[in-house]
């Protein structure tokens, strides 16, 4: 009598031997066991039989790795979309949150009480410049207009105002003291309106906290230069880093990365250090600029409208008017185009207009996106070190030392003994 795993095996070899594909499929599902034993066993015997098999298995595979290579762009995507789109502050950023915003309030004070200064300092000088200058209106009767009459004293007084007394003494006929007395008019009266302006400005304590609150952020944003994540894409393993000051993403990788893989990578980096609001969703600026864009369709569509309500028809009769030619020629003369030159109103053959593609035609939708995240590739792996060299200055003292300080502390040690 035959095991049940000897009749199996004859049944297999049998199947292999017909190439029946339905009964090989019957078998794996069934009896996966004893196929895949079986497999193994003509494998090790025979490669030549399976080899078939073996290239459908490296296509398989191959094929696994694209399907993997389309699904790393949304890799970290829904985890992304739960996390929170704000900073988490420690207990010490928020004491320092505070200590900032005082000094922010303190600091717009003592501005704006300058700026106040200034202004009235240049007021002052205006005035008496108007005081003492001898300035007044007098009416001209033969052109029935008013006239600023000026003395010796106002004279010097402009002039030194405005800095113009060499240009005085060597053409004193370019000046014209009624147009700079105007002009010192318009300038007091500029300088009232800037002092009532800066009386009105003030600073609230939510504003003074939104500016400290921006500063611990860029304070901690400097730091990310030295914070780094792995990540091993399709293309190859990335190690990433945020720059604040080119407000980009840095990475170091040996092949060139297509955005389309660094913005997973930088979804993670984000996540990771809890910086959400440094990165730019693709699809949230993808709404707004859909919003936008029929925003905009639906006020073109508007204007049309009015135009078509408010245009007045120039011919209501519909009268056709032809116009006149004039200097041109009865005969019409056909030129052949100069060498390496096209002619404009040469038409082309009909199989090549018909695959050019029409570009005065407007496609459907063309949405610009007004934010995108920034990458900048730093340089192959092997350019990349994480550990930062010692400033041995800060943690010596002794090194940053003058030669003065250094003949000094030399001679205090030796009074000391």
């Amino acid at each position: 009598m035959y095991s049940i795993a000897e009749i199996l095996i004859q049944l297999l070899c049998l199947v292999i031997v017909v190439k029946s594909t339905s009964d090989i499929n019957y078998l794996k599902q069934y009896f996966p066991f004893f196929y895949y034993k079986i497999i193994n066993l003509i494998y090790k015997n025979n490669q030549l039989v399976l080899k078939n098999d073996d290239e459908n298995m490296n296509e398989k595979q191959e094929n696994v790795e694209l399907i993997k290579a389309e699904k790393f762009e949304n890799k970290y995507l829904e985890k992304f979309k739960k996390f929170p789109n704000e900073f988490v502050f420690n207990e010490i950023e928020l004491n320092q949150e505070k200590e900032f915003s005082k000094k922010l309030k303190i600091q717009f004070e003592k501005d704006k009480s300058e700026s106040i200064q200034e202004i009235q300092n240049e007021l002052f000088k205006i005035e008496e410049i108007i005081n003492n200058g001898g300035f007044r209106e007098k009416l001209d009767n033969e052109n029935e207009t008013y006239t600023a009459s000026i003395n010796s004293n106002g004279i010097k007084l402009l002039l030194n105002y405005f800095d113009m007394i060499e240009v005085y003494e060597d053409e004193p006929e370019e000046v014209v003291f009624e147009e700079l007395y105007e002009e010192l008019l318009e300038k007091k009266e500029n300088l009232l309106k800037k002092m009532l302006e800066q009386e009105s400005i003030t600073m609230t304590e939510d504003e003074a906290r939104l500016k400290a609150r921006d500063m611990i952020i860029n304070k901690r944003l400097d730091t990310y230069i030295n914070n780094y994540i792995l990540e091993y894409t399709p293309l190859g393993n990335i190690y990433m880093r945020y720059n604040n000051d080119k407000k980009s993403f840095e990475y170091f990788s040996n092949n060139s990365i297509p955005y389309r893989y660094l913005e997973p990578v930088g979804r993670k980096y984000v996540m990771t250090y809890s910086c959400k609001p440094i990165f730019i969703d693709i699809e949230e600026e993808l709404k707004k600029a859909e919003e936008k864009y029929d925003e905009k369709k639906k006020e073109d569509e508007r204007k049309k409208e009015d135009e078509k309500k408010d245009k007045n028809p120039i011919n209501p009769k519909k009268v056709l008017v032809k116009l006149k030619e004039y200097n041109r020629d009865t005969k019409e003369q056909k030129l052949r185009p100069v060498k390496n030159r096209s002619d404009k109103n040469a038409k082309l053959p009909s199989q090549i207009q018909s695959n050019l593609p029409d570009v005065n035609k407007s496609s459907e939708k063309q949405l610009l996106k007004e934010k995108a995240n920034r990458y900048t590739w730093e340089g192959r792996l092997t350019n990349f070190c994480p550990l930062k060299k010692i400033d041995k200055k800060i943690l010596n003292k002794k090194l940053n030392m003058t030669y003065a300080e250094f003949k000094k502390l030399q001679k205090e040690q030796q009074n000391k003994k």
